[in-house]
Order: C-alpha cells, then structure tokens, then sequence
C-alpha cells in the first residue's frame, strides 16, 4: 500500500479494548492489544497515504455473544451495524468508530470517573455479572465448535 502511496486498514477489535470487566481478562487484553498496535501502525504510515482505523463494537448479535446476555440498558449491534460502520468508515475516514454510539459513549465516560465510581456504573450495567448470568446451555454450540468438535 504504502507504494502505491494508497489505502485503508480496518482493524475490528471491541469496546472492551477501552474497558474491562471480570470474566474477560484474556479478551480484554487482546484488545487493548489490537487498539494499541492500530494506534501505533496509524501513526507510523501518517504521510505514506495509508490509513489505519478500528471498529470497536459492543456485543454483538452473534454466535460469540451467545448465552452472555448484553449490558443492561444498552442495545446489542447487529452485524450489519458493524458493516454499516465499516462502510461509512472507507467513506469518511477517521482513527476510531465506536457501535453502538450510546455504548461508546458510555465506555468513554467511564474513563473520566475515578475507578471506584466507574466500576459502579459498570455494576449498574451489569459488566461485572456476565460471567454468573451466563446461560451455558444456550452457549454450547458455539463452545463446541471453537474447540473443534
């Protein structure tokens, strides 16, 4: 790309990149990761013509979110909103989407109060019960076929 002075990355990573709640440790970090070498990459090509971006959505309406429940209050994205962003990304490029935008900003938020204050509003969400709200049975597809069977 970069010698055809040309083009855009999008990388999808989550909102749970710009959070954390228990349970998701390992999901999390992973996409702290994603955002941190997005943020990287993108600064490393300014001028060559290639953009790098990130798409961070909420829980998804997908077989991965299956039997988690979402956050209380806020929609799920359907896949065809993280589709929508994406095109309107390649459209109008900028270094981060947030989908749904209410969850982005209420992620967003969270950052500007001091942690105790910030995991009560995630309490009140309900991001603290994902694990003990997991509905395991409605799960299982999706558990055996990441492992293969």
């Amino acid at each position: 790309m970069q010698p055809r002075r040309g083009g855009h990355i999008i990388n999808i990573a989550s909102l749970a990149g710009e959070t954390y709640f228990p349970g998701f440790a390992t999901y999390c970090a992973t996409k702290y990761g994603v955002l941190g070498f997005t943020d990287a990459a993108r600064l490393e090509s300014a001028g060559t013509g290639v953009v790098i971006s990130s798409v961070l959505p909420t829980f998804t309406n997908t077989e991965l979110t299956s039997g988690i429940g979402g956050t209380k209050g806020l929609k799920d994205a359907q896949p065809e909103d993280i589709a929508a962003a994406i095109a309107k990304l390649i459209l109008k490029p900028k270094p981060r989407v947030r989908v749904t935008r209410l969850a982005g900003i209420a992620v967003q938020a969270m950052k500007f109060l001091p942690h105790r204050a910030a995991e009560a509003m995630g309490h009140l969400l309900g991001t603290d019960q994902f694990i003990t709200r997991l509905d395991v049975q409605q799960r299982s597809a999706y558990e055996q076929r990441a492992r293969g069977h």
